[in-house]
């Protein structure tokens, strides 16, 4: 295989000896820089931009490391039977702290997973604290779309100790389950590790009703050891919800979990997305054993419905993803009618905290009315202020285009006036369209949004990443490490 990687300079950070040693240490903050400026040291000017095959290529997570490193993931359109560019493959690349790949994983840093010549990717994430890794999203066979799980070593080799059984190496190191009938699409978005190491998996799978297959919620459990856990559900290991809004498609977009990666510590699985077309965002909570959780909402579910009165909006459209605070309240990122990014958050039992923001709800709007700032992804500092990512519709050199949109509330649901312009940064990563998919903080409490970026006339997508600065950090305070490594 072969890498463009991208132009680097040195960072602010090399790899603590200590680690290198196999010792797990904090890594040091990095040079003084204002909340919300692009660290320069990263990358090139705070930017790195990967093409590894002259095809599309996009990240939907990011997981970083304790030693600085860390990895992000989603889809190249890489090398398989059928050449470069037959088919979409996860992709899992690992980085350095200054953002250049880093050379000791799988070819070049980068991993790739085809399993069928079909379309496959990854939509999350998890470093282990033994270094290993697991990936979740969608796994094709026969041209369909199953629930799919892959575990790497820490060299970026597969885990042949996890997944379907191989004849050859005893496992394949990766999973897939199909909960529909053959010949439709099972689709994963959403993962969290329990402390036990078993694996959730959320997403959506087609059910027919009202004389359609509509998708529906769909939330599997694995063991450690990537079999389907039949102790979940009703045996089959899959709990699939009802409709939130009869003959409408469910979206899953995500699984809420605290600062540090992990679920309530009480196991309870906190899903949310919305239904298209039909402007209401939902959560679902269920127990641990996948039960609906009657002590929270209405019936185990909360719906938001946009509405607007006298000019003034609640509620969302749709959610793009949504966290657990250090107390135990969800906050929920999502948009609605007035196009902004809004974060609303809730009790633990589901009810609108109206102490946060304004009657719940707070926007961050960079465009104009007519323009849409689309939110993507969410993430929580230390300290309990809330970072988002996306894209914000910048006209500024004339036609509209995206850019990297990185916003920050204080904890109250105030706007961090501190951070970036007022609030949020707007980065053009290239010169055409750029995305945010991804955002995490780092151990240093420095933010890393990943997504596309594109230039103009060149039509494939590439990895790209960049890195602000944020607040002194500590992902740690709960005495669990989050299964950094």
């Amino acid at each position: 295989m072969k890498f463009t990687k991208p132009t680097v300079r040195l960072h602010r950070l090399a790899l603590a000896a200590s680690a290198l040693l196999g010792c797990v240490a904090a890594v040091p903050a990095s040079a003084a820089g204002r909340p919300g400026d692009l660290d320069t040291g990263f990358g090139q000017g705070g930017y790195v931009i990967n093409d590894f095959f002259g095809t599309n290529d996009e990240v939907y997570a990011i997981a970083p490391m304790r030693d600085g490193r860390f990895v992000a993931a989603g889809k190249v359109n890489g090398s398989n039977a059928s050449g470069v560019g037959g088919s979409e493959n996860m992709a899992i690349a690992r980085y350095l702290p200054n953002g250049s790949l880093d050379p000791s994983f799988g070819s070049g840093g980068l991993v790739e997973l085809d399993v069928d010549a079909g379309p496959d990717e990854v939509r999350a994430l998890r470093v282990l604290s033994d270094g290993s890794i697991i990936a979740g999203g969608s796994l094709t066979t026969s041209s369909y779309s199953d629930f799919g799980l892959l575990k790497l070593r820490p060299d970026g080799s597969r885990d042949t100790t996890f997944g379907e059984p191989d004849a050859v190496t005893g496992r394949r190191g990766y999973a897939r389950l199909a909960i529909s009938a053959a010949g439709l699409h099972d689709s994963a978005y959403a993962m969290a590790v329990q402390r036990d190491g078993r694996i959730v998996l959320a997403g959506t799978t087609p059910v027919f009703h009202d004389g359609f297959n509509y998708n529906q919620v769909a939330i599997a459990r694995f063991t450690a050891d990537g079999l389907v856990d039949t102790s979940f559900g009703g045996g089959d290991g899959v709990v699939v919800l009802d409709p939130f809004y009869g003959a409408a498609g469910d979206v899953l977009t995500t699984i809420a979990l605290d600062q540090s990666g992990n679920l309530g510590s009480d196991g309870r699985i906190v899903v949310g997305g919305y239904a298209f077309g039909r402007n209401c965002a939902f959560l679902a909570r269920v127990t641990a054993n996948g039960t609906p959780d009657s002590s929270f909402g209405q019936g185990g579910r909360v719906v938001l419905a946009s509405a607007s009165t006298g000019g003034v909006y609640s509620g969302m459209s749709s959610l793009a993803a949504a966290r657990i605070a250090a107390d135990g309240k969800i906050i929920a990122l999502g948009t609605a009618g007035d196009r902004g990014l809004a974060v609303m958050r809730f009790t633990a039992n589901g009810a609108l905290d109206g102490t946060f923001g304004t009657n719940g709800r707070s926007v961050i709007k960079f465009s104009g009315m007519a323009d849409n700032d689309e939110p993507a992804a969410l993430a929580l500092q230390g300290n309990g202020k809330i970072v988002a990512a996306g894209y914000a519709t910048n006209r500024a050199t004339g036609a509209a285009h995206k850019d990297f949109f990185v916003t920050r509330w204080l904890a109250n649901g105030a706007i961090d006036t501190g951070f970036g312009e007022q609030g949020y940064r707007v980065s053009q990563v290239a010169t055409g369209q750029d995305e945010a998919f991804a955002v995490a903080v780092e151990v240093s409490g420095d933010i890393l949004a990943g997504g596309y970026a594109t230039r103009p006339n060149v039509a494939p997508r590439d990895f790209a990443i960049l890195r602000l600065f944020g607040d002194p950090d500590r992902l740690f305070a709960d005495g669990f490490d989050g299964g950094l490594f």
